[in-house]
């Protein structure tokens, strides 16, 4: 395990400790870790280049009672960071590793960040019931994690590609990179779910990119 990958295990033994892996699922690069670590995809390995955990809030009022995250973090030496601009936590270890809170935003959604169950402010974003309503518990680090479906992960990078910036390229090829491991079936289910803006979307990139349902 190296440092980054420590750091990582970490993290997981914070949200567990908080009583709070049930009620997260980890989105981002960190989640081909894990479809690695657990044998879900097999031959799949992905370079994890990214200081950057990001944990999705499955529900603004879960778990009850609240649990304390942040304080839990600042006890185990992690620096606890309110956003100037939104106040969304951001917690920072020795390594440099940084985990952000996200949460999925529903109808006229104004609000830029809410304050949740877990003990953080999450950002809120929309697209994430793509990830949310597509997740699996896998084992990492002697821990149950939740992550999206490998298909849901690669459709929800479609869909967002073109409102990245300086990310897009990064996702572009992480798509590219885990597409020959993806059931094609299960990502049309996933693409079923989508409404037909985002459709469209993945459809748009799939073109951009000579990608193929039907390999």
């Amino acid at each position: 395990m190296n440092e980054q990958q420590g750091a990582f295990c970490r993290i997981l033994d914070l949200i567990e400790d908080a009583g709070c892996m049930r009620h997260v699922i980890l989105v981002g690069s960190w989640a081909e870790f894990v479809y690695r670590e657990s044998g879900l995809i097999e031959g799949f390995a992905p370079n994890i280049r990214t200081l950057d955990v990001d944990f999705l809030i499955r529900n603004l009022r879960k778990p009850t009672p609240a649990a304390n995250l942040s304080t839990m973090a600042r006890e185990r030496g992690y620096l606890v960071e309110s956003d100037i601009l939104n106040g969304t936590t951001r917690l920072f270890d020795t390594t440099g590793l940084e985990v952000e809170f996200l949460i999925g935003k529903v109808g006229a959604g104004i609000e830029p960040a809410l304050k949740t169950n877990v003990g953080v402010t999450a950002q809120t974003l929309r697209h994430m019931n793509i990830l949310s309503g597509n997740s699996i518990e896998l084992p990492c680090f002697e821990h149950m994690v939740r992550v999206p479906l490998p298909e849901a992960y690669a459709v929800h990078k479609m869909v967002i590609n073109s409102q990245r910036r300086g990310k897009r390229e990064k996702d572009r090829r992480a798509v590219l990179q885990i597409w020959p491991y993806l059931d094609k079936k299960r990502v049309s289910v996933v693409m079923a779910g989508l409404t037909r803006k985002e459709n469209a979307r993945v459809k748009e990139f799939m073109a951009a990119n000579d990608l193929e349902l039907d390999e």
